[in-house]
């Protein structure tokens, strides 16, 4: 226990010794926050509003479109910040084998299962605190914008799903890291996997707009999975903020803006979305343990 505490501490403060680091590792969704409130915002305003007037038939004030449209947007934020967040902390591991570092730990009395935890475990942390910074921003943005606020079950919901999204990140990235051998292309994975998790995610384009072929196979990947969480904790007040309900927005609507999963016209409860996820998590963490028990002196 003293070792991993130790190897631990050692991650995290090498982590924030490079100012950069914290950055950087926030830049991705700091890169999407931006574009939603230049692009994105109205344009999904606009669609809200053509969906309640033309389809359902309801006058509803702009206001609550524009606390809707947020709401989507911040709740992927959560899933897509868990991944890059995880790559950028985890790379701590491919510059231990650069220096050959991680070849001693390998090769000393240490149990290879406390090594993956220590990555596994400072990494996890360091997410958990940028993202509840996040949660923090939009509670207040919520407040000054709308005088709206988390209730204290939606936040337990927002956390749970938090805590899901950087678990199943941590495992997803560590277990891509142990096979890259250099920083150029741990830096050429993160630009691969931060923009097809955004568009999985239904962040830079509903996932409507893909067709049913290509939606469902991004429904079926995890990080789809987590999106249709968070957005399920972050309009779990939506009755209460706007006139209008989930029932009002489910089916082929919530299908095609990610609130929902569907696979083909199979609709997935939250309960079934949420151990599909879940098994994920489980399959690749059994792969991650399986790889570090055949490692050999940082291959």
């Amino acid at each position: 226990m003293n070792h991993l505490k130790s190897l631990v501490i050692r991650d995290i403060k090498i982590f924030y010794r490079t100012k950069g680091n914290i950055f950087f590792s926030l830049l991705a969704v700091i890169i999407l926050i931006a574009l939603h409130f230049a692009i994105f915002r109205n344009v999904y305003t606009d669609n809200w509003t053509h969906i309640t007037t033309e389809e359902l038939g309801m006058t509803v004030p702009r206001e609550n479109l524009q606390w809707l449209a947020d709401s989507l947007m911040f709740a992927a934020i959560i899933p897509i910040g868990a991944i890059t967040l995880s790559l950028s902390t985890l790379a701590l591991m491919v510059s231990d084998r650069e220096k050959n570092v991680l070849s001693d730990f390998l090769v000393s009395p240490m149990k290879r299962n406390g090594l993956l935890s220590s990555y596994l475990l400072s990494s996890f942390l360091l997410g958990f605190t940028a993202l509840l910074g996040f949660v923090a921003f939009f509670q207040v943005y919520f407040m000054a914008m709308y005088g709206v606020s988390f209730t204290l079950a939606q936040f337990g919901l927002i956390s749970l799903v938090t805590i899901g999204s950087l678990i199943f990140g941590n495992v997803f990235m560590l277990l891509i890291i142990s096979f890259l051998k250099s920083e150029t292309t741990l830096n050429a994975i993160g630009t691969i996997v931060g923009t097809f998790s955004g568009f999985v995610s239904g962040a830079y384009v509903p996932l409507g707009m893909f067709g049913q072929v290509v939606g469902d196979f991004f429904s079926a990947m995890p990080f789809a999975q987590l999106t249709v969480l968070s957005r399920q904790a972050f309009l779990h007040t939506l009755s209460d903020v706007t006139p209008l309900t989930h029932q009002d927005i489910s089916g082929e609507v919530a299908r095609g803006f990610g609130i929902e999963l569907w696979l083909g016209d199979n609709h997935i409860p939250l309960w079934g979305v949420a151990l599909m996820a879940t098994g994920f998590t489980l399959l690749l963490l059994i792969c991650l343990i399986v790889r570090f028990s055949r490692m050999k002196k940082a291959d």
